[in-house]
């Protein structure tokens, strides 16, 4: 499974291995994020990319999904998604 995160401009260049984002994951509603990142590796890009768009690939990260930005802030997660694919991007 990999999980497509929108992240700030800030977060998206500051994303590196080891390091951490805040985003969305969009689907239906807006959920905000908070991602733990494993290794970055190459990002292979896909037909549906929009080429105004910069994406980057991590393995093996962590992500917590909380209902609102104060659940976030407070550590209360919706659910946990542990050892997973993420591609951020701005």
């Amino acid at each position: 499974m990999t999980l497509r995160i929108k992240t700030t401009r800030i977060d998206f260049d500051a994303a590196a291995d080891g390091g951490y984002v805040y985003g969305q994951i969009i689907r239906r509603v807006r959920l905000p994020v908070y991602v733990e990142l494993g290794i970055e590796q190459e990002y292979i890009p896909s037909p549906q990319d929009n080429p105004m768009t910069e994406y980057k690939f991590f393995r093996d990260c962590n992500v917590y999904v909380a209902k609102t930005e104060e659940q976030l802030d407070a550590e209360d997660y919706i659910l946990e998604h542990l050892g997973v694919a993420v591609v951020i991007y701005c």
